[in-house]
């Protein structure tokens, strides 16, 4: 940790256990399954699951898991900081390593006060520039919230507290993220600066359901067995309710309608439900 006179901001993740071939979950140690990728040295606290990341005017911080995955359901809890610089963003995300990678993306955006915002991105074989950004119905700093992804053969689902907000389906004529394994990551980013009266930030992250199909860098296949119950996952009728509501009373940017960026439609935005 570095002094007081520098702008820092606190991460915690708690950390959840993988399915390897099994539906099961539980709590496990940062050391066993994480590893920080770039910026300051996590703190580990009560050395078993949970770390902090620091974010101050020299570098924020990221971290990635040991482990690989070719499907499954991962849900973390955030609580966000408060802060009033709309550069500090706090993000969850799924991404593959290569030179044409696929990524899902939560980004918890700063801001003094509401709306708050909420991005989604994705990037498919390379491809990014997939914006959805919705207002929160919430405030982000008060509370935990949960953050979802749902990653099965069929299709991608970004739950915010249980809600469906974002569903791209595979779909037979445009490119769908089933051919790369992907690693599950965090990070703390600021694109502005901060005033030194604005510290210190603390978010804190809870990682409650992470199950997975563990697998090698390659080994995407054995991912699609119908016998992990992510990959069975259809949204309910309830869920397809949830939806519909919040893309109608929360959605506040899409690509897809983007005419000025995108004077054609986007491909595959006939993949959206």
């Amino acid at each position: 940790m570095r002094g007081s006179y520098q702008n820092i901001l606190l991460v915690v993740l708690v950390v959840a256990a993988t399915a390897r071939g099994e539906e099961t979950g539980g709590f496990v140690t940062w050391g066993n399954n994480y590893y920080l990728t770039w910026g300051h040295q996590a703190l580990v606290i009560n050395e078993t699951s949970e770390l902090r990341l620091t974010l101050d005017h020299n570098s924020g911080s990221g971290f990635e898991s040991q482990l690989i995955y070719g499907s499954g359901y991962f849900n973390v809890r955030i609580k966000a900081p408060q802060t009033k610089s709309t550069g500090v963003i706090t993000s969850f995300y799924l991404i593959s390593r290569s030179s044409r990678h696929d990524e899902l993306c939560f980004q918890i955006l700063g801001r003094n006060g509401p709306p708050y915002f909420l991005n989604t991105n994705m990037y498919l074989y390379g491809e990014g520039g997939k914006d959805q950004r919705f207002r929160l119905w919430f405030d982000p700093t008060k509370d935990f919230h949960s953050y979802s992804f749902l990653w099965n053969p069929n299709q991608l689902v970004f739950y915010v507290d249980g809600t469906p907000i974002r569903v791209y389906r595979k779909n037979p004529d445009v490119y769908y993220p089933s051919v790369q394994t992907m690693f599950l990551m965090g990070s703390v980013k600021n694109g502005s600066k901060i005033g030194p009266k604005q510290i210190p930030y603390i978010a804190k992250f809870q990682a409650s359901k992470i199950e997975g199909c563990q697998t090698e860098f390659m080994g995407i296949e054995k991912c699609t067995d119908p016998s992990f119950w992510w990959n069975r996952k259809q949204l309910s009728s309830k869920e397809k309710e949830l939806y519909i509501n919040a893309r109608k009373m929360y959605l506040d940017y899409d690509y897809c309608s983007d005419r000025q960026r995108y004077p054609k439609v986007p491909q595959e935005c006939a993949s959206y439900s």
